[in-house]
């Protein structure tokens, strides 16, 4: 035990934490995301019990990603903006959405529709929050701590995957919806806390004056002509639509009609994708550069939606969880992957608007919500799950014949 400890020490004490502002940039991704985490779980829930639909599931979590649409245009605003206000003002309205959920879940007038309203909403502060938390990464570090600091933030975020999803699942019983969220919005109050002590963050990216349409279109145009960026966009774009769903629209409804295991289990289910991917994130922080990215993406690409596959013919809640954790390993490498490799072949100058798009290509995850609870509805979660996930097998395999540069992406 004190070796391991001694080595996780080891490990921190050369990351980028050492640098103060990415220190509190990290501490607000572990408040932010658990809050997100957690307030997804819980709305899942609510629209379950609200409705009985999966179709309807399938709708509230497509609205909590529709934002993602005018990600780019966030993008454009992290190159010309503060970054550090952009995140606070995105802290701000997700806890002032908590707080109306309060409002609402004790007057007694919520409905779907609320629900919808207040996802729509909630979605636009992830669209900013996102792409501006990544462009502010090399505001804040070395540029030989950079691939460090994008391992490190993953961790902070499947940290939260781990604890966000868990605590809303375990709260429900305990503490009711209503408790829930007076804590999420206790977590967003403290989140903003740290932001407003992130001072001095200097910004990297040139000052821009070309109107903010031409600067959207030169954000696209860069990103199609960098082929070390257009080809991971692609993946991301194929795995949000095939792949992704399954934490958002598949879990809740396999937790509550095929394994029987309840708010708590559907909590730890998505928790153990959380643990597979911090297992990820930790063997990815402890390494050195390396020249296998494209490989890593081309593998994890492949594997996650097999395992996931293989989960959509599991009937034994316990197995289960033993296939999303490795599920998450594999997704943890995707998503690594597919940042660090954009992040290390984008001109300062461009890292927002290129994140942006980064952060826009998830506009097929709704989308593959919405899909995804139809055919569950129609077809049962288990067949749903089983043709998502061959497709995105076949499409992953196509990719990687008709561009074989992929596996040597750095």
């Amino acid at each position: 035990m004190t070796t391991i400890v001694g080595s996780l020490r080891q490990i921190f004490e050369r990351s980028a934490l050492r640098h103060p502002g990415f220190r509190r940039l990290w501490v607000t991704t572990l408040l932010s995301s658990t809050a997100r985490w957690a307030d997804l779980v819980l709305v899942g829930w609510l629209t379950l019990e609200l409705t009985d639909s999966a179709l309807m599931v399938g709708v509230v979590t497509s609205c909590k990603m529709a934002g993602y649409l005018l990600a780019p245009l966030m993008g454009v605003a992290a190159d010309r903006l503060d970054r550090r206000n952009l995140l606070m003002v995105a802290s701000v309205v997700s806890g002032l959405i908590s707080v109306a959920m309060l409002v609402l879940l004790a007057t007694g007038w919520l409905t779907v529709g609320y629900l919808i309203a207040l996802s729509l909403v909630s979605g636009l502060t992830w669209a900013l929050d996102q792409p501006t938390r990544q462009a502010v990464i090399p505001d804040l570090v070395e540029p030989n701590d950079l691939n460090n600091a994008i391992a490190m933030n993953s961790v902070a975020t499947e940290l939260t995957v781990i604890v966000g999803p868990a605590l809303g699942g375990l709260l429900i019983p305990v503490l009711g919806i209503t408790g829930a969220y007076w804590l999420i919005a206790m977590i967003y109050c403290l989140d903003l806390s740290v932001l407003w002590r992130m001072k001095g963050v200097k910004q990297s990216a040139a000052k821009i004056h070309e109107p903010p349409f031409k600067s959207l279109l030169s954000g696209f145009n860069y990103a199609w002509h960098n082929h070390a960026v257009l080809v991971p966009l692609l993946i991301a774009l194929m795995l949000n639509l095939f792949v992704a769903p399954y934490r958002y629209s598949f879990l809740p409804l396999f937790a509550h009609y095929i394994l029987d295991a309840g708010p708590t289990g559907y909590g730890f289910l998505t928790s153990m994708a959380g643990c597979g991917a911090l297992v990820t994130g930790l063997w990815l922080v402890s390494q050195k550069k390396s020249g296998r990215r494209g490989r890593l993406l081309v593998v994890g690409g492949l594997v996650w939606p097999f395992i996931l596959f293989l989960f959509s013919l599991s009937t034994s809640y316990y197995f289960s969880l033993l296939l999303i954790f490795f599920a998450g390993i594999a997704q943890a490498i995707c998503w690594t992957m597919i940042a660090t490799i954009i992040l290390s072949n984008t001109e300062q100058s461009m890292r927002g608007r290129v994140m942006g798009i980064r952060t826009g290509v998830v506009i097929s995850l709704p989308f593959g919500n919405l899909i995804a609870g139809a055919a569950a509805q129609s077809w049962g979660p288990s067949i749903a799950l089983g043709t998502y996930t061959a497709c995105a097998m076949l499409l992953m395999g196509l990719i990687f014949i008709l561009v074989p540069k992929l596996r040597h992406l750095d």
